[in-house]
């Protein structure tokens, strides 16, 4: 790694963090909860949760008595809440009111409870949780943590039977560097029973830098499932807050829904104002979530730009292998910009499977970047785990979107959904769709007129539509010696421009006779004359192709970044019928 230099302004801060954070190392109180109780009895020998959040929050011991909730400690120390209430097994705090606002920083740590003990496991979640919080008891939309001091963190806790947020972070003003992690949320102490109300969002974070989950087995949070239409079960607003590593709406198993009988979302970003440089997931190990709700996945709303969503499992279990259902994957409203979904650098695909439609880009989406991504397959990109409607559903203008890329590692795989790959909604125009691996869809690979029935090529290509209704390549010959194929044909569109066309092989062909594109060849570029002609061939477009692969198809993208749909195969077809299990659909490749 290179040294970097540190100027001598920025050294300067740098050294005084050291020394606070040194200070408040040193002179941090630890407060003990020693019983289960909700109450606030001076010299009662007692130590109750409500208490020890007053005496952070005051820096006031709470009685003098022994036992009692000793005094916190003054910014910048971050005073420590632990647990060590007599007895094994589960401990319940049943609270009779809403607890204190968190109004100091503080670290709340359900682990020091004797017994207790974090997760291990990289898939499903084996942590002992011992301390139970318990909203049961609460009137109906009422908080169970509200937290406004920045840097607070809280792990280690069952909060269950939540009666409105579990955590609302930053409730007032926003609230940052706010850390949630390896906690059992809206779910029994096993995290496998659902004990949130329907119809409410149960983590709501308001503000800058702020961390649910984490990329270690121990960090991960389980989320029973909860929001509806008017926000998720997380909702995020502020800048540059993370969601990673959790179980939302899905069990601690990893493989089953937890969800109410009413339909979820389980991420929106939106709702709490606008959100920037949200990442939800990563590329590093363990960043990805696995994410299930019943309406929506994700969804991105208004005044949200920026957004990464990376090495996500979304409709889909933690083994990568089973479907867990949705609806929309993830969908976009209210014309959110800048949104990257997936990534060409290892681990950035998200797994993208089992729901109804795979990706719904609608309602404006500028400037989205879809690549990298298994849409309609198991994580390992072979098996069906299929979205029952289209991989990808565009109905809204591109506007500097692009579906794929020109370079490695940027193609998506949509494979064995039960409606279109890629199925756009007439009239939106420069839809770039590059590089892509798409095969065994059940519709068409792209269709441009959202019906299923391919789009035949016009003399000089000035009918319009969906991307323009670009024409595809006509390919008019692929001998094949040695591995290799010399594909030859012509393309027909507009004049004097220059298009992009890419070359596909596969093992078979759509009943229609318009094929989809299982393996990338390659591209070329090409110019039309003056009447808008142009053509390949000896040796212009010679490529090595897979074993047995005999079926060959093309598309053409203009300068504008419109795609057209793939031209009619070229070879003799094997049509292969693929499996139904997993939810998977017979698609011909």
């Amino acid at each position: 790694m290179t040294p970097r230099t540190i100027h001598s302004s920025h050294r300067s801060t740098v050294v005084l963090a050291l020394v606070l954070a040194s200070l408040g190392s040193a002179q941090a109180t630890t407060i003990t909860v020693n019983d289960v109780g909700d109450g606030e009895n001076a010299a009662d020998g007692k130590c109750t949760l409500r208490e020890a959040i007053k005496a952070a929050n005051t820096n006031t011991a709470s009685g003098g008595a022994a036992g009692e909730c000793a005094a916190g400690q003054a910014f910048p120390t971050v005073d420590a809440i632990h647990f060590a209430i007599p007895g094994a097994g589960l401990h319940t705090i049943a609270l009779a009111s809403q607890l204190p606002d968190i109004s100091q920083v503080v670290t709340i740590d359900g682990y020091t409870q004797t017994g207790s003990s974090a997760n291990t496991l990289p898939v499903g979640d084996n942590a002992v949780l011992l301390i139970e919080v318990s909203a049961a008891l609460l009137p109906t939309f009422t908080d169970t943590f509200r937290i406004a001091a920045s840097g607070t963190t809280v792990r280690g806790l069952v909060v269950s039977n939540t009666r409105n947020q579990a955590f609302s972070v930053g409730f007032s003003s926003p609230a940052d560097n706010v850390v949630i992690e390896g906690n059992f949320i809206g779910t029994d102490s096993d995290g496998t029973a659902i004990t949130a109300a329907a119809n409410l969002n149960l983590i709501r974070l308001n503000g800058t830098g702020n961390r649910l989950g984490g990329t270690t087995p121990q960090a991960r949070n389980v989320i029973a499932g909860g929001g509806g239409s008017s926000a998720g079960t997380v909702a995020a607003g502020g800048t540059g807050n993370l969601i990673q590593g959790n179980y939302i709406g899905v069990d601690a198993t990893g493989t089953q829904p937890l969800q109410p009988a009413t339909a979820t979302n389980a991420i929106e970003l939106g709702p709490v104002g606008q959100a920037n440089a949200t990442k939800i997931g990563g590329s590093e190990s363990g960043a990805g979530n696995v994410i299930l709700g019943t309406s929506l996945g994700i969804t991105l709303g208004g005044g949200v730009h920026d957004t990464v969503i990376q090495g996500n499992y979304i409709g889909i279990d933690a083994t990568g292998a089973r479907r867990l259902g949705g609806n929309l994957g993830i969908a976009t409203n209210n014309g959110p910009t800048g949104t990257i979904i997936g990534g060409s650098q290892p681990g950035a695909g998200n797994v993208i499977s089992g729901n109804n439609t795979g990706i719904y880009l609608g309602d404006g989406a500028a400037g989205t970047i879809v690549k990298g991504n298994r849409i309609g397959t198991d994580a390992s990109g072979t098996r069906p785990v299929s979205n029952h409607g289209s991989g990808i559903f565009l109905q809204t203008p591109s506007a500097g979107s692009i579906i794929g890329g020109p370079n490695p590692g940027e193609g998506n795989t949509i494979a064995f959904n039960c409606g279109q790959g890629i199925d756009m909604w007439p009239g939106y125009v420069g839809w770039a769709m590059l590089g892509n691996s798409i095969f065994s869809n059940a519709g068409l690979g792209i269709s441009l007129n959202h019906n299923g029935t391919p789009v035949a090529n016009d003399v000089g290509d000035l009918d319009t539509g969906s991307n323009n209704l670009q024409n595809h390549p006509v390919i008019t010959a692929a001998p094949v010696a040695a591995g290799m194929v010399d594909l030859a044909g012509t393309l027909n569109s507009l004049p004097a421009k220059t298009y992009r066309v890419e070359f596909f092989s596969g093992l078979g062909c759509h009943p229609t006779g318009s094929g989809e594109g299982r393996n990338f060849l390659g591209a070329r570029d090409l110019l039309t004359d003056v009447s808008g002609n142009a053509s390949f061939g000896s040796g212009s477009a010679m490529f090595a192709i897979p074993n047995g692969h005999s079926v060959f198809t093309a598309t053409a993208t203009d300068p504008d970044g419109n795609t057209s749909e793939f031209s009619q195969c070229f070879g003799t077809p094997a049509l292969l019928f693929h499996d139904d299990f997993e939810g998977g659909c017979a698609g011909y490749d």
